[in-house]
C-alpha cells in the first residue's frame, strides 16, 4: 500500500471516528454538576440528525426523585414512582433540523442531598434518534430572571480530506515514556482560525504544553490528536510559518507523526450582486437585499431550516422570563448579543413604515417576502415578552457581563438576565414604542396575514393603556439599561404610538393624544430615542394643519447647510460623532416621507439622496459591508469576526488588523468623523460600531429612493442630483424655512 494511499485510509478513519464522537449511541448518561440538600441539576444535549417535527425526551434516575422542573420542555408523563420522567417538546420548539443541537436543562428535587444516576434518551414518532453529550446545569436565582445561556453549539463537520497542508514530525527530545517535537507548516495564504490534525504511528497518551493551541479531542485509541488555536494565535499571514512545539506521553520506543492544518477562517458564502434594474447611480436593489441579510445575521434564538446565514446557528435558547415565560427570538442589538427592546421595537416600526410608504420598491426589488420576514422575526419576540396587559419584558441579557464576552451568540454560557417593566416599575417610552411597532405591523400584515396582524393590534392597545395610565421612562424602572439605552423623556413616545394606533384604528381618541403630546420644535435628530421629526410629519400627513407643516419645515431649515446642523467638507449633515451616518440616514427617510405629503418635494428628495448616498459611496467609499468595491472590513462586530467552529475567539480578537472572517453583509457602520475621516478599526465602536437602528431608517430611505425611480421622479430623473447639497441650489425649490 502507498503512503499516501495509507494515509488516506487513515483519515477516512479519522473523519469516521470524529463523526462517531459527534453523534454517538441512542442513550446518554448525564452527570449531575450540582447538587444540594433537596435538590440537583445537569442539562442532556443531543445532536440532531434526522429531521424532527416533535421530539420526546425520556429521563431515567437510578432513585425516585419528589418532582423535576424543565426549562425548554413540558413534562408530559411520570412513571415508576417517580424515577422515570418524560419530556415533551414546547410549541416554539418542536422542529430540529439536522446539524442542530437540543439541550434540555432540568433541575430535580428530591429529600436529602443527592447525586442520582441519570440516563436520557430522545425520540420522535416512538423512534429513537440521534445521540448526544451531557453539559454543566444551571442553578436558578429570584428577582430578575438569571438564565445560563444554552450553548447550542453548530454541529462539528469532519475535517476536510485533501485540501489541508502537511508537515511531518520532529523530535527534539526523546526519552522512555514521553517526548518533545514539533511541526512546522508553512502558511501559502492568510490564516484566521486554524484546526491540526495529527496522526501518530503508535498511541501517544497526552499532548500538552503548547504555545499556540489547545487540544480538541484525539480518538479513544490515542493515534489522532485535533489541536485548535488558542484566540492570541488566530491569524497567521501568506509567507509566514506557524511552528506547533508541544509535550506529549507515550508507551516509548520512538515516535513519527503526520499532521494537516486547516484554514477555518475561509466563508465562501457570497451574495451575488442584485440587477440595477433602474440604472440609478447606485444600485438600491442590492442595498435592499443585503441589508435585510443583515438583520438575518443579527437573529437570537431558534433560526429556521431555510436560513440564509450559514455562519449563524441557534443561540440564546434559554431566555426566558422570571415564570419561565419563553423570550427565545428577536434581534441582537449591535456587535454584542444583549437584546434592547427600545431600540429593536423602533428598527422593526421604520422599517414597517417604510414598507408601508414604498412597498412598490420591495415588490420590484423582489425582496417584499423577504422584508416582511424580518419584520417579523423581531415582532414575534416582542409578542412573547408582553405577558400580562400591564407587564412587558423589555431587555434580555446584562450589557455589562454581555460586553466582557467576545465570541459566537451560540457559544455564550453567561447569564442572561430578563427586565420587565410593570404598573409599579413603569416604562411609557418602551411600550408605546413597542405598540407602535405592533400598529406598523398590523398594517403591513392585515392583508396577508389577518389572524396574525389582528393578535398584533390587540397587544398594541393594550400596550396603549398601559404606557398612558402609568408612566414613567423604562430607564428608570430597569437600571441595567440606563447605561445603554437612556430614555430621555417619554412624550415623544406617547405621540408616536398614538399615531400608529390612530392609523391603525381611525379611533380620535389617539389622535387627540398624539395632537396634545406633540413636540413642535425643530428636531434635534431621529433615533430610537427621538421621534420628533417622525411624530412632525405624521401629524402633518394625517391632519394637513399648517402648524405641523411649519413644524416640519423648521426642523429642515435646522438641519440644512446654513441652519443650526454642522456639515462634514464632503456633505454629511453632522449631528453626532457616534453613528454619524445614523441621524443623517434618519433624518433623509424623514425627508422622504415628507416628500409624500407634497412638502418641498425637490428639495427634501434631494437633500435625502444626497445623504443617502454618501454612505453609498459619494466619497469613493461605502459604509455599507460588502456593497461597492471599497467598503469596511473589520466592523465591530463579535460573530462576524470570529472564525468557523471549532476554531477558538477571543476578545484578543477585537484590536487585530486582519479582516473579518465573515463578511456582515449590507450592515451600515457608525461613520465617519467631522473631517470624513475614518479608520476601519474592529475595536472602534464609535465609528465602526453596527447596529439595528443604524440600518432600520437607512434602508427604508432606499426604499424610498428606488420607489422616486419607479415613478420617475428622483433626482438623478430630473436632472437636480448634485452633492453635496446646498439649499436652494438646482433645479426644485427655494430654500426651506
Amino acid at each position: 500500500m502507498s503512503l499516501d494511499r495509507a494515509l488516506n485510509m487513515r483519515l477516512w478513519q479519522i473523519a469516521s471516528w470524529l463523526v462517531a464522537s459527534w453523534v454517538t449511541c441512542s442513550a446518554i448518561t448525564v452527570p449531575i454538576q450540582n447538587h444540594w440538600s433537596g435538590g440537583f441539576n445537569g442539562e442532556a444535549c443531543f445532536d440532531i440528525t434526522e429531521e424532527l417535527h416533535s421530539w420526546a425526551v425520556t429521563l431515567t434516575f437510578d432513585q425516585a426523585i419528589t418532582s423535576l422542573d424543565a426549562f425548554t420542555a413540558d413534562i408530559s408523563e411520570t412513571k415508576d414512582g417517580g424515577k422515570v420522567y418524560v419530556l415533551t417538546n414546547k410549541d416554539w420548539n418542536k422542529d430540529e433540523h439536522v446539524g442542530d443541537r437540543l439541550c434540555l436543562q432540568f433541575q430535580g428535587h428530591a429529600n436529602g442531598d443527592i447525586s442520582p444516576v441519570v440516563t436520557a434518551t430522545l425520540t420522535s414518532g416512538g423512534a429513537t434518534i440521534g445521540g448526544g453529550t451531557s453539559a454543566p446545569g444551571q442553578t436558578t436565582s429570584h428577582g430578575v430572571a438569571h438564565t445560563t445561556a444554552t450553548p447550542t453549539t453548530f454541529k462539528p463537520v469532519p475535517i476536510p480530506l485533501g485540501s489541508g497542508i502537511g508537515a511531518d514530525l520532529t523530535v527534539n527530545i526523546n526519552n522512555p515514556d514521553n517526548f518533545q517535537g514539533y511541526f512546522d507548516f508553512n502558511i501559502p495564504e492568510d490564516f484566521f482560525g486554524w484546526v491540526i490534525n495529527v496522526t501518530f504511528n503508535k498511541p501517544v497518551k497526552q499532548m500538552m504544553n503548547f504555545e499556540v493551541g489547545d487540544v480538541l479531542s484525539h480518538s479513544p485509541d490515542g493515534l489522532n490528536w485535533v489541536v485548535v488555536n488558542r484566540p492570541e494565535h488566530v491569524a497567521y499571514h501568506a509567507g509566514s510559518k506557524l511552528h506547533l512545539k508541544f509535550d506529549a506521553q507515550y508507551g516509548g520506543g520512538g515516535i513519527a507523526a503526520s499532521a494537516v492544518l486547516y484554514n477555518m477562517g475561509k466563508d465562501n458564502f457570497t451574495v451575488p450582486t442584485a440587477q440595477n434594474s433602474d440604472g440609478s447611480k447606485y444600485n438600491y436593489n442590492d442595498v435592499l437585499q443585503k441589508s435585510i441579510l443583515f438583520y438575518e445575521a443579527q437573529r437570537s434564538g431558534k433560526l429556521p431550516a431555510n436560513k440564509r446565514i450559514p455562519w449563524r446557528g441557534d443561540s440564546a435558547l434559554g431566555d426566558k422570563g422570571d415564570a419561565g415565560e419563553d423570550l427565545t427570538g428577536g434581534w441582537y442589538d449591535a456587535g454584542d448579543h444583549v437584546k434592547f427592546n427600545f431600540p429593536m421595537a423602533y428598527s422593526s416600526a421604520i422599517l414597517a413604515w417604510g414598507y408601508l410608504l414604498w412597498s412598490d420598491a420591495y415588490k420590484a426589488a423582489g425582496q417584499e417576502d423577504y422584508l416582511l420576514d424580518s419584520i417579523k422575526w423581531p415582532l414575534d419576540y416582542l409578542l412573547k415578552c408582553h405577558t400580562k396587559p400591564n407587564e412587558l419584558y423589555v431587555q434580555v441579557g446584562n450589557g455589562g457581563t454581555d460586553h466582557g464576552y467576545w465570541g459566537m451568540p451560540e457559544l455564550m454560557t453567561m447569564a442572561r438576565p430578563a427586565y420587565k417593566i410593570t404598573e409599579n416599575k413603569p416604562g411609557s417610552d418602551v411600550a408605546m414604542d413597542t405598540a407602535a411597532a405592533f400598529a406598523t405591523g398590523y398594517l403591513a400584515f392585515k392583508e396577508k396575514n389577518p389572524t396574525y396582524a389582528a393578535t398584533l393590534l390587540d397587544h398594541a392597545k393594550q400596550l396603549w393603556e398601559f404606557a398612558t395610565k402609568f408612566k414613567g421612562k423604562y430607564s428608570d424602572s430597569v437600571s441595567a439599561a440606563a447605561g445603554f439605552y437612556s430614555s430621555n423623556n417619554f412624550t415623544d413616545e406617547l405621540c408616536w404610538g398614538s399615531l400608529w394606533l390612530y392609523q391603525a384604528t381611525n379611533d380620535q381618541k389617539y389622535l387627540d393624544e398624539a395632537e396634545k403630546t406633540l413636540d413642535a420644535d425643530p428636531a434635534w435628530g431621529m433615533s430610537w430615542d427621538d421621534k420628533t421629526i417622525a411624530n412632525q410629519v405624521l401629524l402633518y400627513k394625517l391632519t394637513k394643519k399648517d402648524r405641523y407643516k411649519a413644524a416640519v419645515e423648521g426642523s429642515y431649515k435646522y438641519w440644512f447647510p446654513g441652519g443650526s446642523i454642522p456639515y462634514t467638507p464632503k456633505g454629511l449633515a453632522y449631528r453626532l460623532q457616534w453613528g454619524s451616518l445614523r441621524y443623517s440616514s434618519n433624518m433623509a427617510f424623514a425627508a422622504l416621507a415628507a416628500a409624500e405629503t407634497g412638502l418641498n418635494e425637490a428639495e427634501y428628495r434631494r437633500w435625502a439622496m444626497c445623504q443617502i448616498h454618501y454612505a453609498l459611496g459619494d466619497t469613493g467609499f461605502s459604509y455599507v459591508i460588502g456593497f461597492g468595491d471599497k467598503y469596511p472590513l473589520r466592523p465591530h462586530h463579535r460573530s462576524a469576526s470570529c472564525p468557523n467552529l471549532p476554531a477558538k475567539c477571543g476578545s484578543q480578537v477585537m484590536p487585530l488588523k486582519e479582516p473579518s472572517p465573515h463578511i456582515l453583509w449590507g450592515a451600515l457602520v457608525g461613520g465617519p468623523g467631522q473631517n470624513d475621516d475614518y479608520t476601519d478599526d474592529r475595536s472602534n465602536y464609535v465609528n465602526n460600531e453596527v447596529a439595528c437602528d443604524y440600518n432600520a431608517a437607512f434602508q427604508s430611505a432606499v426604499a424610498g429612493l428606488k420607489s422616486l425611480y419607479i415613478r420617475k421622479i428622483h433626482p438623478e430623473q430630473k436632472n437636480d442630483a448634485v452633492c453635496p447639497f446646498k439649499a436652494g441650489s438646482g433645479g426644485g425649490g427655494g430654500v426651506v424655512g
